[in-house]
């Protein structure tokens, strides 16, 4: 580590914090010119000692924070928002604590991961759309290669984490369902919404999946063609053939369905429209009931199925706090966070104890 101030982790501590430079700068004392000329790296000499502990109390990080020298990353082409639900912006302020989040929590895993070894079990190929078809295509592919068998997959977090991906619950703002992070040294994470119903937690997660497969640089197809992947790999269109065949589709049918699919009703008639299952009249009808009983944000919560639980960034925390006895203090003192991050962000309380060495092969 090294012992230089890094002014670009005074920026990230601001918008983490969610704060304006004048707000910061006059609860250290400092006039606001100069501090901008700090977090902007514009001074002529390092900042006194005496103005860092003032900002770094200001914003309620240890001195040891600002002298970081990770490199930070930039937003992730995609904050995936389900295509059915009406788009709202993410307002900047939201945008800058999303991203500093994002690349705070990047810091920590690469701290965790000093002491665990994660290791896949599964594939997680690079594939192109086009050259396969489709995204579907991709979807069929992915469901080989993973041998996952025919009907519902039981359990999507868990072929994620066995495939070396770290799947984290964060409160994010509400308009954004699903992000993911792929940058060096670190295994790939998605980031999912914990406000998200466990139905439409499970196609973020998808989408997220595809992103990972299908998309190095940003195109206009990728939003769609992610959810296609989605639907495709949650709800193979052609056993959704077999469900939808004799009989009326109706409201009704589709909710027996996203019990035994374990997706919401709004995704089945997404993949059966996009599928052509049904006709655009029958899909227009559908998509209009569905508004009229305001389900294209949050289903009732009788449709609504266990959701899944994360299994490898728990045990990467639980190594550290049972296996290695980390103290609250401890993982404060590898994160450079104080106590109350420390418990914000990962849930360690107060404790104490000593550290033996352990592995994690998942």
């Amino acid at each position: 580590m090294s012992t230089k101030f890094n002014h670009e982790l005074l920026l990230l501590a601001r918008h983490f914090r969610g704060q304006s430079q004048s707000g910061v700068a006059s609860a250290a004392g400092l006039d606001q010119g100069h501090y901008s000329r700090v977090e902007r790296g514009l001074l002529n000499a390092e900042p006194s000692p005496a103005t860092i502990e003032a900002i770094a109390k200001a914003l309620k990080f240890p001195v040891s924070f600002f002298t970081q020298n990770d490199e930070l990353s930039g937003l992730p082409l995609s904050m995936h928002d389900v295509a059915w639900r009406k788009k709202a912006s993410v307002n900047a302020s939201d945008m800058k604590r999303l991203h500093a989040e994002l690349n705070l929590r990047i810091m920590h895993l690469r701290r965790y991961l000093n002491s665990v070894d994660v290791t896949p079990e599964l594939p997680l190929p690079k594939v192109d759309a086009l050259d396969m078809g489709g995204a579907q295509k991709v979807a069929q592919f992915i469901r080989r290669t993973w041998m996952i068998p025919n009907g519902p997959i039981k359990n999507l977090t868990a072929l994620c984490e066995r495939a070396g991906i770290i799947v984290v619950i964060c409160p994010f703002s509400e308009q954004v369902d699903g992000v993911t992070m792929h940058v060096r040294h670190v295994p790939p994470i998605i980031f999912l919404n914990e406000k998200a119903p466990a139905d439409r937690m499970r196609h973020s997660l998808a989408h997220e999946l595809g992103h990972l497969l299908m998309h190095s640089i940003p195109s206009d197809e990728m939003e769609a063609e992610a959810d296609a992947f989605a639907g495709e790999l949650l709800v193979p269109s052609a056993q959704l053939r077999s469900d939808l065949i004799g009989g009326r589709v109706t409201l009704e049918k589709l909710v027996q369905l996203k019990k035994y699919w374990r997706v919401s009703v709004a995704s089945l008639l997404f993949n059966a429209g996009h599928s052509k299952l049904i006709t655009e009249n029958q899909s227009g009808y559908l998509w209009r009931q569905l508004s009229a009983r305001g389900w294209r944000k949050t289903e009732p919560e009788e449709t609504q199925f266990p959701r899944e639980q994360t299994r490898l960034f728990d045990q990467i925390i639980s190594l550290h706090k049972d296996g290695l006895q980390y103290s609250q203090s401890d993982f404060g003192e590898m994160l450079r966070l104080e106590g109350h991050d420390v418990l914000s962000l990962y849930g360690i309380e107060p404790n104490k104890g000593e550290r033996p060495q352990l592995r994690l092969v998942k």
